[in-house]
């Protein structure tokens, strides 16, 4: 299962790289329900790369790791007008990155858990599972939103 689930993992890389082709040129364009641009979805997604790099690293070296939140739409308004260029790149490489050290893991290693703000129990497994269904459903925000 973990390699079905890595493999799925390093796949969501494909997926925005080619979300990014078919819609360049409308990255910009505001969604009719006030919601976020398609290049602010790919902007929450490298933030989400970043936070997962940390508690995938944290969980591995530490007992009993707790997440920190972080609040994602605060995060968005940082820079309303990121470039989805650097956006891309940032979630492609880190996203590289932890591939790279996911392969490398042990079952026993992808089974170590770290504490969800919300107080769940999650392991890396699970965790980067979900995650990357989190990017699948931005994807599909962002199609929305480019698409008006």
């Amino acid at each position: 299962m973990s390699k079905e689930v890595i493999d799925q993992f390093k796949s969501d890389i494909e997926e925005v790289e080619r979300f990014a082709a078919v819609f360049s040129l409308s990255m910009d364009k505001k969604p009719a329900d006030g919601g976020w641009t398609a290049s602010q979805c790919l902007a929450h997604l490298a933030d989400a790369e970043i936070s997962l790099a940390l508690r995938m690293r944290m969980m591995l070296t530490s007992e009993g790791y707790k997440f920190s939140s972080w609040d994602e739409d605060a995060f968005a308004v940082i820079k309303l007008d990121r470039d989805p260029k650097t956006s891309i790149d940032s979630f492609t490489s880190l996203r590289r990155g932890n591939v790279e050290i996911l392969q490398s893991l042990r079952e026993s290693q992808l089974a170590r858990t770290g504490t969800r703000p919300n107080g769940e129990q999650i392991t890396i497994l699970n965790y980067v599972s979900m995650m990357s269904r989190h990017v699948r459903a931005h994807l599909e925000q962002g199609v929305k939103a480019a698409q008006g």
